[in-house]
Formats: C-alpha cells, structure tokens, sequence
C-alpha cells in the first residue's frame, strides 16, 4: 500500500495548470489500473474538455446477494494543488514521497491521494477474502481543486452507469489537534465571484485630469464594497442570515465535548467559553472576504486606473441555497451601485459556487464510523510521540522507516511523564479519546452536497489526517499510522455497515 501511494505521488496531477494535463491523465491513469487489478469493474469517464476525467470503479460483493447488495459510495480527488518548491521551502522534490520520523511527507500524502489507497486496499482485502457483502464504488475526480469543473454534469449524465447508491463516504479533511480522531458532519458553502467598475475613458493621469466631477472606477469599487459588511464584518445585504438554522442543545454539547476533549490536552487553549464561540463562528457562521483588487494601467502612483475590480467569497452555513444567495449578492451591489449616479459601468460575475452540507451525526453511516474508529484507535491516555508507533505497524509498513523497531522499556522517567508506549499509565495528559469528536469544518468540498441531492444517500466524512498535516502548504505529510489505521477502519465500515 504505502508502495503503491509513492508511485500515485509521483504524478504530478495538478489541475489549476493547464501544463500539467497530461500528467493528470496519467495519474487518473494509473489510478485506474490499481483498482481494475484488484478486480474492481472500472471506466475512465470523460468531463467537458479539457477538464480532467473521474476516475469509476465499482468493486462487487457476493454474487449470491445481488439483488439486495447495499451500495456504498466512496468519493475523493486525485488532482492536488501546485508545489514547485522553488523557494526550497520542501525537505524533498514534494512529488517524490519520502518516510521521516513516522510520517510520509509528499504533495497530495494527505489531500486526498493517501485516503483513496486506503479506502482501495480496503475494498481489495475484503474482496479477497470473499467477505465483502456490498458494493463499494468509487467515484475520484479530477477537478476538486479547481473547484470541481465538470463534475456535476459528469455524474448526472453517467447516472445508469455508476446505479443506486445507499451511502455516500467521504476522506477529505483532518483531526482538530494531532490526538484526537474526529468524524465531519458539517461544511460550509462558498460563492466566488467578482465585482468590476469600468469607465468608457482609458487610463488618466491623476494631475492633469483628476477632479471631483471625475467618477473614478476604484473610487466607486471602494465605496460600493464597504455597503457589503459593517461592524465585526457583518454582512448587510438584506436576509442574509435568515435561513441560518439556530443552534440546538444536542449540538451545543458536541461543542462542549469538543472544548473539554481539547482544554484536557492544552489547557494553554484558554476559556472554554471563547474557544467554544472561536469554532462556532468558523464553522456555522456565513461571511464575506474581500480577498485582492486589480487595476488597469502601469503600477504607479499618478493613475487613474480605467477600470478596477474585485474578488470576493461568502461561505454560506447550512440552510443558506448559494444560488439564492449569489442573486441576492447581485440584485444588493446593482442597488447600491445605482446609489452612487456614477458614469460608470458595475458588473458583478458569479465565478463558482458550492452548497453548504450538514450530516445527520446521528444515522447508520456515524455510528458504524464512530464504532469503527473506537476498535481501530482504542482509548489511550498519555500523549504519544509519532515516532513510537511504528512497532504498532504491520510488518510490510515498518521497512519503509529505518529505525529500530523493539518498544522500550518502561522506566521510571516514563512513569513519571506517562508512557510513551503503554496503553494504561499516568494521564498527562488524556491524548486519543475512545469517541471521536463529532465536528463541522469552515471549508468547502463542491460534491458532497451534490452527491447527496442526486442520489437521495446520506453522506459522512472521515478525517484522516492530523492538524499539522500542512494540507495546500509545504511539506504536506500524512502520519503512517493513520494510513494504515484508515484503512482499517474503511475495511470495517465497507463490512459492518450494510448490515445495519
């Protein structure tokens, strides 16, 4: 397996460039080819060009149950963000993973090429072992990355071929600390777009033709900006924050397990209080960012730039339709645009969007995950290093790290400190939690929601990864121990749940 995710590494499948297209391919390539060798039914399905292909799969349980086999859905993405290292700010060439100290470190290990092994070999196993009672199909796109180009027309064109679908299963994401397993049931949404002033003269110069009677294309951008939010960044175009569902009890105490789980391993984290609104606030609160402007005209401080734009986003929490809210972005800056009596032109453009997704925590799909992570994890109290865990690896794994693999013995240093290596011993303090923290993200993933919507199936997200995993940064590093413990738990989930 960790064999297999160093040749997937390699291809460098980065889709926001267009030079790297053929590698693409070939990773979705090769990807392929693993799951059509471990017998899984696969096609290559193509996207409008030149967005990238999705990569099908579908991996067939019992013969003798086909016509009441359960169908679970596994979706990721093989294309990763951009890592030229041209500042050397990477330990090794990121598209050539390496192991150091209990980690494997490579561009996508973690987003989102080390989950989709794992999930692959753990329909391989169950499939060799004839103990695999569902079908479990994989759809991995390209396009993720890049906002998932294609994607939904893709699937909703190639819906007889991929069939029926009873759950949706996601990897995509990471541990709140680098301790505690936790399960996603939450995203938010997330619109793009840009706003843009325009005059009909070209460039000015600011000494000969600047006045007040001027209506000046950046002037007018500014002003109208500042009508989206007020004080504290609220957001001010009218409803915004209607549809936003309140927040019940049974959620208000997965917050506090949340905060209780974290101050037990850093009490340095603070007033429970503040960090309980601190994740609130990233995780079911809508927002708007103003993120760069762009000018026409050279870089100096004497023009008066034609034209100037815009890039803004707004994450949206569940509850709140992006289309609804990306109509009402536009009729709001139109109104106050018109507000302005300027000369100039307003367009605002709509250049991606993405439905906000909330789990039910409380279905077949969670409890077959949480109980799945508590055998998998197991209650520890202690805080572990990463490095003393490579003993607790199979034995193909523990080659790829040249270390000396035999526990150490416990000494009284170890007491003290509690164990590194023991299960039981001194809580210093309490560090993997037999329940996973149940927890909503403030990012945005474009398929889930989508998925859900088209094939009527709950969906749940599995973190796999650690906070300080450094997804989208340099060195990205995914924790061999997680790996092989995904995979575990995906080889339980893929047995344990159609029985439900």
């Amino acid at each position: 397996m960790v064999e297999t995710l160093r040749q997937f590494i390699a291809y460098r499948t980065v889709s926001s460039q267009a030079k790297y297209r053929a590698e693409c391919r070939r990773g979705a390539s090769f990807l392929r080819s693993i799951l059509k060798n471990f017998g899984a039914a696969t096609e290559m399905i193509g996207t409008t060009d030149p967005f990238n292909p999705i990569v099908f799969a579908k991996f067939r349980g019992n013969p003798a149950t086909a016509g009441t086999r359960k169908k679970i859905l596994f979706y990721g993405h093989y294309d990763v963000i951009p890592a030229e290292n041209e500042q050397g700010k990477w330990k090794n060439d990121p598209f050539s993973m390496t192991g150091e100290g209990g980690y494997l470190y490579g561009r996508g290990v973690s987003d989102n090429k080390g989950p989709i092994i794992a999930a692959i070999y753990a329909a391989h196993e169950l499939t060799k072992e004839q103990s695999l009672n569902s079908d479990i199909i994989f759809l991995i796109e390209g396009e993720e990355e890049s906002g998932s180009r294609g994607f939904a027309d893709t699937i909703r064109a190639n819906k007889e071929l991929i069939g029926d679908v009873d759950w949706i299963l996601l990897a995509n994401s990471y541990w709140l600390d680098d301790h505690v397993p936790c399960l996603t049931y939450g995203l938010r949404g997330v619109i793009h777009a840009t706003v843009q002033v325009e005059s009909k003269h070209p460039d000015l110069h600011s000494g000969v033709d600047g006045s007040e009677l001027l209506d000046e294309p950046l002037k007018d951008l500014v002003l109208l900006l500042s009508t989206l939010t007020g004080k504290h960044g609220k957001v001010k175009i009218p409803g915004f924050y209607d549809p936003i569902l309140p927040l019940s009890e049974d959620e208000r105490q997965l917050y506090n397990e949340i905060t209780e789980t974290l101050l037990r391993g850093n009490p340095d984290l603070g007033d429970p209080e503040e960090l309980t609104q601190s994740l609130m606030r990233r995780w079911r609160e809508a927002s708007l960012t103003i993120h760069r402007f762009q000018t026409s005209g050279p870089d100096n401080s004497t023009i008066i730039p034609r034209l100037a734009r815009a890039s803004i986003s707004m994450r949206l929490v569940p509850n709140q339709e992006s289309a609804q809210v990306a109509q009402d972005l536009k009729g709001f800056l139109v109104s106050e645009f018109r507000g302005l009596d300027s000369k100039n032109t307003l367009k605002v453009t709509i250049d991606h969007q993405a439905e906000p997704w909330l789990g039910d925590y409380r279905n077949e799909i969670f409890s077959t995950l949480e109980s799945a992570i508590q055998e998998v994890w197991g209650p520890t109290q202690g805080r572990r290093r990463s490095s003393v865990h490579v003993h607790r690896l199979p034995d193909e794994a523990r080659e790829y790290f040249n270390v000396d693999t035999r526990p150490s013995p416990t000494t009284s240093n170890t007491l003290a400190n509690g164990s590194a290596d023991a299960d039981t011993g001194p809580s210093f303090p309490t560090t993997l939690a037999r329940k996973p923290l149940y927890i909503r993200e403030g990012g945005s993933i474009p398929g889930i929601r989508f998925l859900e919507k088209e094939f009527g199936a709950p969906a749940a997200h599995l973190p796999c990864g650690q906070a300080s995993d450094s997804a989208h940064l340099d060195n990205e590093r995914l924790r061999l121990l997680n790996l092989f413990n995904s995979k575990a738990i995906f080889k339980k989930v893929f047995k344990e749940l159609p029985e439900k």
